[in-house]
């Protein structure tokens, strides 16, 4: 009888949510960078006459002249499939309607990856190449969620199978789908269209998140 009573209880605990074994996992840090140190980094540094990336001030700098478009991968930070990534992106210097910045993800390579992209003109757009085709998947478009000008905005990007969810600030402003890049490597990029100033553009806060 008092087993019989004993396993009544701790069923009763199981069903009024005592224990948390029937509910589902939540999201894991899958990666975090913050920039603190600047010295080993396995995000890259250097660059060349007219651009370049370093670390400084615990964030993750690019600077470049006009009709400059680069882009820097991550393999030490791993291969994702289903998550989230998160970055903040930090608008220093430029004209507001010529400077991008670039969040990509499903890197395989140079001729295979997503690019999504904001400029602090308050506009976003996607972009995808595939074995070497550019194709828009989003034109830019305006979005009273990203901030203007020399400000920070908070990107979010969730890929989870073929659909494609971005958040800029908290909030969404894009959904697609598209199932030609199943997973890869994360990244960063930056781009300056002809009569726009020396771009200065900083990340920092990235984090990729499981989903559940």
């Amino acid at each position: 009888m008092r087993k019989v009573f004993s396993l009544f209880v701790i069923l009763a605990v199981v069903l009024l949510g005592g224990c948390n074994l029937f509910s589902p996992p939540g999201p894991k840090l899958l990666y975090e960078e913050r920039f603190s140190q600047g010295e080993g980094n396995t995000w890259f540094q250097g660059g060349g006459d007219t651009n370049r990336w370093w670390i400084a001030d615990g964030k993750y700098h690019y600077e470049g002249q006009p009709q400059e478009w680069r882009g820097v991968k991550n393999s030490a930070a791993g291969q994702f499939q289903d998550s989230e990534l998160k970055v903040d992106v930090e608008h220093i210097s430029g004209i507001e309607d010529k400077s991008v910045a670039r969040i990509l993800f499903r890197v395989t390579d140079w001729n295979n990856y997503y690019s999504f992209e904001i400029s602090p003109a308050g506009t976003y757009r996607l972009l995808k190449v595939v074995a070497g085709a550019w194709t828009t998947l989003k034109g830019w478009t305006a979005h009273d969620a990203i901030q203007k000008g020399p400000e920070t905005n908070k990107v979010a990007v969730r890929a989870v199978g073929s659909q494609l969810t971005f958040f800029v600030n908290g909030q969404q402003v894009y959904q697609t789908t598209d199932d030609s890049l199943v997973g890869g490597q994360i990244g960063l990029g930056c781009g300056s269209y002809a009569g726009n100033t020396t771009l200065h553009i900083a990340f920092d806060n990235i984090e990729v998140w499981s989903v559940p």
